[in-house]
């Protein structure tokens, strides 16, 4: 079993769907938490709860990471609340499907790119700045990126840039044992889009056809990938783009 003891880990859009998921995992290994959120401090304050109930130490802080001076504010309260930063999980992001390439509109793609791709960046560069030696950085990216497809520019060409990012910071930070690696789910049942999706919606037929295993993902199925890159076994994979989606291709 993973031993997150002592560690702490900041997990970026953690109110909700696949960061709750991430943040309650590592809290039930022993790590504290840093939980963000950008709107709903509603679901902050449950995912603190849930995270205390596990015995672990957690806190709710209010930063948008599309701006660069909230993302600096995020890792000097998280370092001034714990002392040390071992983990940093980037999943703080947006969603936009089903839009043609003729019909995006500027604000569109400058909403979509400021949280997607800008805020990724940075707090990635935050974490190469902050996060100690041996630590890790994990970036939650979509299957979409390696299957194009019709209404998915914005989304999946917002979370290209960072998968390149992360091979680059693996080169940049490998010489102090820090790993860096990403996720990419395929559609997730409780999460993003998918967040309130009736059990007879139209995304759970179609998995039926495209997805060996015959279902949608789950946020404790990237929650399990976390861990593994959270832990010791992992401790020489980096620069890796880990595709999680059942066997199908996104």
């Amino acid at each position: 079993m993973t031993d997150l003891a002592g560690q702490v880990a900041l997990v970026t859009g953690s109110g909700r769907g696949i960061g709750r998921a991430i943040a309650q995992r590592y809290a039930s290994l022993g790590a504290n938490v840093v939980v963000n959120y950008a709107h709903g401090k509603s679901g902050a304050d449950e995912t603190v709860a849930r995270i205390e109930e596990l015995g672990a130490k957690a806190i709710a802080v209010q930063a948008d990471v599309s701006q660069v001076d909230d993302v600096t504010r995020l890792f000097d309260i998280a370092l001034s609340a714990f002392g040390r930063l071992d983990i940093v999980v980037v999943n703080a992001g947006l969603e936009l499907t089903g839009l043609p390439v003729v019909d995006f509109t500027e604000e569109q793609f400058d909403r979509m790119f400021a949280t997607n791709t800008k805020g990724a960046f940075f707090t990635m560069q935050s974490a190469a700045k902050h996060v100690a030696d041996n630590g890790r950085i994990i970036y939650i990216s979509s299957s979409t990126t390696g299957y194009p497809q019709a209404g998915y520019a914005l989304h999946g060409g917002s979370k290209t840039a960072p998968q390149y990012l992360v091979e680059v910071l693996a080169h940049e930070v490998g010489a102090r044992g820090i790993t860096v690696n990403a996720i990419l789910p395929t559609a997730t049942d409780g999460a993003g889009l998918h967040t309130d999706d009736p059990d007879d919606a139209p995304i759970k037929t179609f998995v039926l056809d495209f997805n060996p295993m015959r279902r949608m993902g789950a946020p404790d199925d990237v929650a399990d990938v976390a861990e593994f890159f959270a832990g010791d076994l992992s401790s020489f994979v980096s620069g890796q783009l880990l595709l999680v989606s059942g066997g199908a291709l996104a």
